[in-house]
């Protein structure tokens, strides 16, 4: 893919995460692109992806102030930890992934709302992190399909 689709495709994929995010308060729904970028290997476009998710995010508000580094930093451990127990570009792997985010989601913000001295419920953060976990899977599986350059598994 050149240069220029390479970007295109990006902005497009983030402004179609957004407007997911419309619809799903409170859910990430760029996650899926920072996991094809590990999958990919494509570390210099994290250069200058993640910033821009991670600043979109904080304006969002969909983590408290901070927490959106601190999220994509853990994905991004999570990712590399399961890399080593599983092929990172299976289903089964975004599955186990996917789930541990969506533990990471529950754990990062009953951690990070003490600080702002927000009240939590966890029902209603349970629920989310179940949202947060279904959005991983299904919008890593879309941006598989829709991906140019992400070559199909061999058996």
């Amino acid at each position: 893919m050149s240069g220029l689709a390479h970007i295109f495709w990006w902005l497009a994929f983030t402004v179609a995460g957004l407007v997911l995010q419309m619809f799903l308060p409170r859910i990430d729904a760029l996650v899926a692109g920072v996991i094809v970028l590990l999958q990919e290997r494509l570390y210099k476009s994290m250069l200058w992806i993640l910033p821009l998710f991670i600043l979109l995010q904080e304006g969002l508000g969909t983590r408290t102030f901070g927490g959106s580094i601190l999220w994509y930093v853990v994905i991004c451990v999570l990712f590399l930890v399961g890399e080593r127990f599983f092929n990172s570009k299976t289903f089964l792997f975004v599955f186990f992934l996917s789930a541990a985010v969506g533990a990471a989601y529950y754990g990062l913000n009953m951690l990070l709302a003490p600080l702002q001295n927000l009240e939590i419920q966890s029902q209603d953060l349970l629920d989310s992190s179940i949202v947060q976990t279904a959005v991983v899977i299904c919008t890593w599986v879309i941006t598989k399909r829709l991906r140019p350059g992400i070559e199909e598994e061999e058996e």
